[in-house]
């Protein structure tokens, strides 16, 4: 019989808080006595399987919302070009074997960029794959040219060279890269005689949660669900909202003073009904963040591709710091991807001069750089790079690269994305938040139960 779950104290108390129970509480309903004091130490409590089955139904949640989840995330991964090999598997497809495919580090539980041989050979026409649910950003990483396909229809959309890059002077931008949404099927073959290769980052599309948990809707529900998104994304958003909030245009435009014509207009699909001051009188009134409300401004072409070329890429070139860097493709309606191609040429340093607020997936693809970065003790670790070896960097972690040689460096919004920006823009006060919630043991604000 498997082990119960050990039980997280920070989830346990956050589920309490919510559900307004205090330990007394489940001690009178289940006969568990939980010792959740804030100044106790322990980062687990180990109960038996009767017990945790108990205490989830008490607090009406599955078991794994109390669980003590992943180990500590560390600061960096490192793995070299060999142990990168070592994850080879073959990928057969029409028949034949089509790729091979190998995985770049990343913590348990995490999503890691994959890269692929690209077996299938010029002259034959790629079979399609099924597409998914993650976005991805892939990039030629050469040495020779790429077709890519992306539709059962051939034309100018659908099939396409990604070029690898084969001019001396900005070597180290590699080839070409794209952006492709959810479900758009693609497959790649030889456009040569040369052997290639891509790396492609399948990220953690911001929709899972939501759609994870529609699975659980009826089915009319979801058919209602997918019928309103089906409107122009700022007029789904404003009748969603008005319905919600019992509200129907002519009584917004009382409330806020905007013509009624000009609310109908947005809500049958004019982007360009309501300005800027009308959203922001808007907000207020149906208690929405008027930004959600703004027209999208996507930038793909019309299967939902976003490209950037070698020539696109060396356009870009800038100095960043001691680096200097070149963009891959990015777009606003996937803003959670970054692609970014990194060079460095200085003398061996310990300087931690970058760090960002997502994780940081890096391939070493010239040189010989060093990577440093400080762990959770502040001890630097320093790491010797050759082409092929990979670093994983987690969010806000001090790390730098000196030496000579250039990096491809990949993230997405895994654990920390656009979503959590955009909430936080709006959190009230917001570093006291922020301090309160780490591992936060402390009840809503009750007085222990005394017993004579």
């Amino acid at each position: 019989m498997p082990n119960p779950p050990t039980i997280d104290p920070y989830k346990l108390m956050h589920w309490l808080n919510a559900r307004k129970l205090t330990p007394e509480h489940v001690r009178d309903r289940t006969g568990i006595a939980l010792d959740l004091r804030p100044d106790t130490v322990e980062e687990s409590l180990e109960l038996s399987g009767a017990e945790v089955r108990k205490l989830a139904d008490s607090l009406d949640v599955p078991v794994e919302e109390l669980a003590v989840g992943r180990a500590r995330q560390p600061a960096a991964l490192f793995q070299s070009r060999a142990d990168t090999a070592a994850t080879r598997r073959a990928v057969q497809r029409d028949g034949f074997h089509f790729y091979n495919y190998y995985s770049l580090p990343a913590p348990s539980g995490y999503i890691a960029p994959v890269i692929l041989d690209i077996l299938c050979p010029e002259g034959r026409l790629p079979k399609l794959n099924n597409g998914h649910l993650e976005p991805a950003i892939t990039v030629n990483i050469g040495p020779g040219d790429i077709h890519g396909r992306w539709g059962e229809e051939i034309n100018d959309l659908t099939w396409a060279v990604l070029k690898a890059n084969r001019a001396p002077e900005h070597a180290w931008i590699i080839g070409d890269s794209y952006l492709e949404p959810s479900y758009r099927p693609h497959s790649y073959s030889l456009a040569g005689q040369e052997p290639a290769r891509i790396i492609s980052y399948t990220c953690k599309s911001n929709l899972h949660a939501l759609l994870s948990r529609a699975n659980e809707w009826t089915d009319a529900s979801y058919d209602r669900f997918v019928e309103d998104w089906s409107a122009d994304g700022q007029a789904a958003v404003l009748a969603i909202a008005l319905r919600r909030r019992a509200h129907t245009a002519a009584s917004l435009a009382t409330a806020t003073g905007i013509p009624k014509q000009k609310i109908a207009a947005c809500l049958s699909g004019d982007g360009d009904a309501l300005g800027l001051a009308d959203l922001r009188r808007i907000g207020p009134v149906l208690g929405v963040d008027h930004r959600l409300l703004l027209p999208a401004e996507p930038v793909h072409d019309e299967i939902g591709k976003t490209w950037c070329s070698v020539e696109d890429g060396v356009a870009s070139i800038r100095e960043f710091g001691a680096y200097r860097a070149a963009s891959m493709a990015g777009a606003p309606q996937l803003p959670d991807i970054v692609g970014l191609y990194l060079s460095v040429d200085r003398a061996d340093t310990r300087a931690l001069d970058l760090f960002d607020h997502g994780a940081g997936h890096y391939l070493a693809t010239h040189g010989a750089p060093i990577a440093w970065w400080a762990d959770e003790h502040g001890t630097v670790h320093e790491q010797q790079l050759a082409p092929d070896d990979s670093l994983w960097v987690g969010p806000c972690v001090p790390h730098g690269f000196s030496g000579t040689g250039a990096l491809i460096k990949l993230g997405n919004g895994e654990g920390y994305g656009y979503l959590e920006h955009l909430e936080l823009t709006q959190t009230v006060r917001r570093p006291q938040t922020l301090r309160r919630a780490r591992r936060d043991r402390a009840g809503w604000g009750y007085e222990p139960t005394t017993t004579a």
